[in-house]
């Protein structure tokens, strides 16, 4: 490991890379801003999308060449930041499944060195130099968030905000579910599941209040049926910091 190595790897997912680039860039200026030296690595799609459609092969491919592609990090003791839930829960939970022999084990690997934006930064959280935030930090945990227990420490981080006080919404699912509130005959349902708690509590913030959701899909459904846009806890904190990076 040379000093010109990167302390972590932040994972581009598709989202972020082509979508909400500022949030990559968000978050590698928090890391930069606690001291940590972050890169990327080329790789594709994490296989979520392709897994969630019984599209096995396709997921395959996609896991093994990312594998190969994040394994030489991982295996240096270096963590990889995703910045989306699901991504996460893809390479995490699924990829090492898909794969055997050398591949799997090098997929368990990468598997145990992937962590959440959130919780890497909340280890490095007290060296970010923060101004006070906002009045109150409505946190929507996304349902891969939550289905992997990381809801918590992205409320530990966040209450680190200097002034805010950090209401973890507990409104189930946006109602999105990945592809499924996109498609027209799931249209109903998906604004109902989203009614039930999420959008009156969103409806319901202060001015003074911030929205923060992880999940890409969580954002675009709230923004979608409440007008209000919800950032991702990198934005927030990248906001927030006293020095531009």
């Amino acid at each position: 490991k040379t000093s010109q190595a990167p302390d972590v790897i932040l994972f581009a997912d598709t989202f972020t890379n082509h979508y909400d680039p500022e949030i990559g860039q968000a978050a590698m200026s928090v890391l930069e801003a606690a001291g940590v030296r972050p890169g990327v690595v080329p790789h594709g799609c994490c296989g979520r999308p392709q897994i969630s459609k019984g599209l096995l092969a396709d997921a395959t491919a996609l896991v093994a060449s990312n594998t190969a592609a994040l394994y030489p990090h991982a295996a240096e003791g270096r963590p990889i930041v995703f910045c989306e839930p699901s991504c996460l829960s893809a390479v995490r939970e699924d990829a090492p499944a898909l794969l055997r022999g050398e591949a799997r084990r090098h997929a368990e690997v990468v598997a145990k060195a992937a962590v959440l934006f959130e919780a890497f930064a909340n280890t490095v959280a007290d060296r970010l130099p923060l101004r006070s935030g906002p009045e109150r930090i409505l946190l929507h945990g996304h349902c891969h968030q939550k289905s992997m227990g990381m809801v918590a420490v992205a409320k530990q981080l966040l209450s680190r905000v200097p002034g805010s006080t950090v209401v973890d919404l507990d409104a189930g699912c946006c109602g999105m579910a990945g592809s499924f509130g996109f498609t027209a005959d799931h249209y109903d349902v998906s604004q109902a599941i989203g009614e039930r708690k999420l959008f009156p509590a969103v409806r319901a913030a202060g001015p003074h209040d911030v929205v923060v959701a992880a999940g890409t899909s969580c954002r675009h459904q709230v923004s979608d049926f409440t007008g209000v846009s919800p950032v991702h806890p990198a934005v927030l904190l990248h906001s927030l910091l006293e020095k531009a990076h």
